[in-house]
């Protein structure tokens, strides 16, 4: 029910009304494209949900970690994509704290350790991830140094209030290296336990895709969703058919038992 849920806030969100004021050129200019040696930085100088201070070198426990960047007030993408990647990782067999790291890094410096307990709570709630999980924040600075450190691009859209983003998780080894580049809207538990596999082993990937699916309402060009929107879309068409046939299949086998 948890998944039904999920997918049918990713339709209700693509579903409501944006407005897009950033040009098809600097749509374009955002995604991941993490450089050679891509990792977080160990000098960073962040902020937890709590408000308590920790560093970049601090949050290298030594286990593989998935990092989200996130908008901890965005209208769109941002809380689902969480949840399903919340979801995911509570199905991979693996510990939170024990065998991999969950965090989360805000994207918006003016949001702060209230703005990342709010979309903790509203989606991770009292689960054991959420218990082990880090929710992020910092100044401009240190977000700047996050964001090109690990290939990060996003744009502000003032007018809208509301960044474009990449939707995209991070896996980093436990040194803080990005080890994968994974697609936020289509999270897998094989997927994300061979990756936290990989990266525990200190796997680095060469990134050759660029992973361009962006969290933003409309294509201010030609008035519409843009085209990977529009996938995740139909990404999430599919799952809310998915689940709505698993319980009406199971409604059955109620009746008929």
């Amino acid at each position: 029910m948890r998944r039904l849920a999920l997918a049918f806030a990713l339709v209700a969100a693509l579903a409501a009304p944006a407005r897009a004021a950033l040009t098809e050129a600097q749509l374009a200019a955002v995604g991941l494209f993490p450089p050679p040696g891509a990792a977080l930085p160990r000098d960073l100088a962040l902020v937890d949900e709590t408000g308590r201070a920790v560093t970049g070198a601090a949050l290298r426990s030594g286990r593989p970690a998935v990092l989200v960047l996130a908008d901890y007030t965005c209208r769109t993408l941002c809380g689902t994509a969480l949840g399903l990647a919340a979801a995911a990782l509570e199905r991979t067999g693996l510990a939170a704290g024990t065998d991999y790291d969950l965090l989360v890094l805000g994207i918006d410096p003016r949001d702060g350790p209230a703005e990342a307990l709010a979309m903790k709570a509203a989606r991770l709630g009292a689960s054991p991830l959420a218990a082990r999980a880090r929710f992020l924040s910092g100044d401009a600075a240190a977000l700047d140094a996050a964001q090109a450190a690990l290939g990060y691009r996003a744009a502000l859209d003032a007018a809208a209030d509301e960044y474009a983003h990449p939707l995209g998780a991070f896996v980093l080894t436990g040194e803080g290296a990005v080890s994968r580049v994974l697609d936020g809207l289509a999270l897998s538990p094989e997927e994300l336990r061979l990756a936290l596999a990989e990266a525990a082993g200190g796997r680095v990937g060469r990134f050759v895709e660029r992973l361009r699916l962006l969290c933003y309402g409309l294509d201010p060009a030609r008035g519409v969703y843009n085209g990977l929107v529009k996938q995740a879309l139909a990404a999430g068409t599919a799952l809310t058919l998915l689940g709505l046939g698993a319980f009406v299949l199971a409604l059955n086998r109620r009746r008929r038992a």
